[in-house]
Order: structure tokens, then sequence, then C-alpha cells
């Protein structure tokens, strides 16, 4: 008996431990999150790749002739190659070239920029040249660069949300787990006495009733004794006939 109830205290002592240390992982783990969310968030879903080039150039024009500028940023890793094309079907390989159009007229120039990693990125803008007029300006982000940028972010922001609700139910289950062994812990230490239930059925209810009616009949007027199973030997109905006389 004394080693049953050692058992018994010993694996009560386990499951609180059990449960008290769930709770404190979820408690730690819900204020550090609490604490810096975007550095927790930036944890779970980190950047499968690094940060790409971003393609940008400014140019000034002396009437036909245009000089351009590239001010494009390298990312995470350096540049390898870059592209212009001047919308006239010529094209440059340089940093910082130099071009000047045969005719008057608008073109479209853009610069293609490439990273170690290979990696590239596309900026354009659209230029006027003319003789005698001094205009300057600067290349945007194309189209299919910006594009690529947004489904990027939603793709983080989707990975993030799922990623979220998948931390949210381990949370919970590890608090309902924890709170569960912590109860079962305590109520093994200090048990429950157990509770017996027992159903009657309305007839047999009503026969206990007539028998107690049959009984008390016999003790007052001292007649209709009751036969073994506790009913008067004339019926019931004699004896209440004759109590109501």
């Amino acid at each position: 008996m004394m080693n049953t109830e050692k058992y018994a205290r010993s694996w009560a002592a386990v499951l609180i431990a059990l449960g008290v240390g769930l709770l404190g992982v979820a408690s730690v783990a819900a204020f550090t999150i609490i604490r810096d969310p975007g550095g927790s968030f930036d944890t779970w879903v980190s950047t499968e790749e690094g940060q790409g080039p971003e393609a940008a150039f400014t140019w000034s024009s002396d009437g036909r002739r245009v000089e351009f500028r590239d001010t494009s940023t390298a990312g995470d890793t350096d540049l390898t190659g870059r592209l212009w094309d001047f919308g006239d079907g010529a094209t440059s390989e340089k940093a910082n070239p130099a071009h000047k159009y045969g005719e008057n007229g608008e073109y479209t120039v853009s610069l293609e920029v490439t990273s170690s990693e290979g990696l590239t990125s596309r900026a354009e803008t659209g230029i006027a040249v003319e003789p005698g007029s001094d205009s300057s300006g600067q290349g945007e982000l194309g189209m299919d660069a910006l594009v690529d940028s947004v489904t990027t972010s939603v793709e983080r922001v989707a990975k993030g949300i799922g990623v979220a609700v998948l931390v949210l139910g381990v949370f919970v289950v590890m608090v309902m787990a924890g709170g569960r062994l912590l109860k079962n812990g305590v109520r093994a230490l200090r048990p429950i006495p157990e509770r017996i239930s027992i159903k009657v059925r309305p007839h047999d209810l009503e026969r206990e009733l007539d028998v107690g009616f049959v009984q008390q009949t016999y003790a007052e007027t001292g007649t209709g004794a009751p036969d073994d199973e506790g009913f008067p030997a004339h019926g019931v109905d004699a004896s209440r006939e004759k109590v109501g006389t």
C-alpha cells in the first residue's frame, strides 16, 4: 500500500512539473513576441535570398547630346554588369556613358544591371531631344520590377500570417496541455472522493411509495397486514378506504 501511494505521489509530481514547464515555456515565448513582434516575424519568415540590386540613373541633355549617370544600388552583392539601351538601336556597357542622337524626337532609355548572384533590375524613362534645348531627369523602375517587388511582399506577408497562425495554435495546445497536466497532478495529490450515481426508474419509485403508505397504514390501524412483499392482504385500496372511513 505504501509503495502504491508513493508511486502515485511521484507520478503527481511529474505531472505538475510537466504542466508548469509547458506553461512557463509558453509564457516566455509570448513575452518575447510581445516585446519585439517585428524581430520575431523576421526570424520566422526570413528572406530566402539576399537583397538584389535596384537600377536607377539620371540624365541631362544639351541639344541632341545626352549624358547618363548610373545611380543603381547593388544590394547585398556587387554589380557585375550593366546594359544601356538608348532607344535608337544603340547600346552601351559603360557606367556613365554619353550618347548623341542623330535625329530629334522622343526616345525610351533603359538601364539593366546584374549582380554577382545573377539578380537583375531594370530602370527606364522617356526623354525628348532637339537642338537648342537642355533638360534632365531620372530613370525609374520598370513595371516588371514593381510587379515582382509587390508579389514578393505579398508572398512574405502571407507566409508570415500562416506562421503566426501555426505559432498561435502551438501556444494554445501548450497552454491547454500544461493546464491539464497541472490539474491532474494536483488532483492526484489530493484525490477527490468518487461519486456513485444510482438511477431509479419511475415504476420502482412508485412501488416504494406504495409500500411505505401500506406500512404506515398498518401501523396506525392494525388492519391490512402486509404480505411478504409489503402489500396488505386485501390490497392497498382496501386499506386506504378503511383509513378514509
